[in-house]
């Protein structure tokens, strides 16, 4: 068979290669794993460098949030194989904004500071990881790792304001975290996965 030929062609047409816009759902999956990204990376890091301020002793909340994140890191991969992309993310966003919101209501309470750190880490750790395990499965394999440097790289400029967010007087601080974890937990529900 001669290259020129219409089966020829249309093998071609058929074999094109997959890109970002050549796809509604894979185009709209990687803006919201961008938006995803970005939420978990700059509240992670905003949350370690606010701990400083969190009423209670600095020790123990370090602490406390350095076991919530080895618990997320250990449950988190289980919990994605079990229930879902969707319901991962949703969970994490959950557990976060449920530990920001008492973080900001309950801010006096030294006693119970330590849960309310526990549950910010966990879900923003949860979320974070969740980032990492997600994107291969939503994207295919030709643009994961294209995806994987887009959705870094644009998180990674978010949180570059992480450290400057965390010298705000407080509750604002604590106010932006649950935005950006109210914002991601709301996207997450648009997210297509097959």
């Amino acid at each position: 068979m001669i290259d020129g030929s219409p089966t020829a062609d249309k093998k071609k047409a058929e074999e094109a290669p997959v890109t970002f816009c050549s796809n509604k759902t894979i185009l709209l999956n990687l803006i919201l794993m961008i938006v995803m990204w970005t939420a978990s990376s700059f509240d992670y890091y905003f949350i370690t460098f606010f701990l400083k301020y969190i009423p209670g002793n600095i020790y123990v909340n370090t602490s406390i949030s350095s076991i919530s994140e080895i618990i997320a890191y250990c449950f988190s991969g289980s919990l994605m194989k079990i229930l879902g992309i969707k319901m991962s993310y949703l969970i994490a966003w959950v557990i976060a904004t449920t530990g920001g919101i008492l973080m900001i209501c309950f801010s006096g309470s030294d006693a119970a500071m330590g849960v309310f750190v526990l549950l910010s880490k966990f879900g923003v750790s949860f979320a974070f990881n969740n980032s990492y395990l997600a994107t291969p499965k939503m994207f295919p394999v030709q643009l994961t790792a294209t995806a994987f440097g887009l959705c870094n790289v644009v998180a990674r400029i978010f949180t570059i304001g992480a450290p400057v967010v965390s010298e705000f007087e407080f509750p604002t601080p604590m106010i932006i975290f649950t935005i950006f974890t109210i914002t991601a937990g709301v996207l997450t529900l648009f997210l297509r996965v097959d």
